[in-house]
């Protein structure tokens, strides 16, 4: 976290140098300045140390993404579960979007085709639109899951512009001929 202030700190002197008016580097010299060795000198350095931070930071996202998952397939094999959500309740902004994770277990005597329904269908606000201030991308057909197999998929929830600040209340439909079902809710906070 201290190299990621630091660089930050880096950047941000290194964007005001450029703004800043010139000074006489006779009146300067570089023995009355007291700068740490491991600082970079040049834009490619800056380049390549944000590189890394950006790379560190998609190890740390992967990772997590892979813990939900794991702890998601684990709470799915322990209770027999059909479906599972890693979240039942989301807080979000308005204009935002969040990822969740969603599991099937095929329960069923035979290899089989699941279909699968997110939606939102209640809102305590009475200004609210349920069906269009949520939208949810998702993949809506499973095909050849085989018996006691289970996968899971992501789940991206966006809150849009028009979202009221309120709860919503909002369900999942697994098919055919229901085969599981779940109610969820979301809560839009103001920015």
């Amino acid at each position: 976290m201290k190299k990621i202030i630091l660089y930050s700190l880096i950047i941000g002197l290194f964007l005001i140098s450029g703004c800043a008016e010139k000074v006489d580097e006779e009146k300067i010299s570089d023995d009355n300045l007291d700068i740490p060795e491991d600082i970079p000198k040049d834009v490619e350095e800056i380049q390549e140390t944000m590189e890394d931070i950006v790379d560190e930071l998609s190890k740390i996202r992967e990772n997590r993404n892979k813990e939900l998952i794991d702890n998601l397939k684990e709470k799915i094999q322990n209770n027999k579960n059909k479906f599972a959500m890693t979240q039942s309740e989301l807080n979000m902004e308005k204009e935002s979007e969040k990822t969740l994770y969603f599991g099937i277990m095929n329960q069923k005597d035979e290899t089989s085709d699941f279909t699968v329904e997110f939606f939102c269908d209640e809102a305590m606000d009475s200004r609210a639109k349920p069906a269009t201030d949520i939208i949810f991308e998702y993949t809506d057909k499973i095909e050849g899951l085989g018996k006691d197999q289970l996968e899971v998929f992501p789940l991206v929830v966006n809150a849009t512009e028009d979202a009221k600040p309120t709860n919503y209340r909002c369900r999942v439909l697994v098919g055919p001929e229901g085969y599981a079902e779940k109610a969820f809710y979301i809560t839009v906070i103001n920015p």
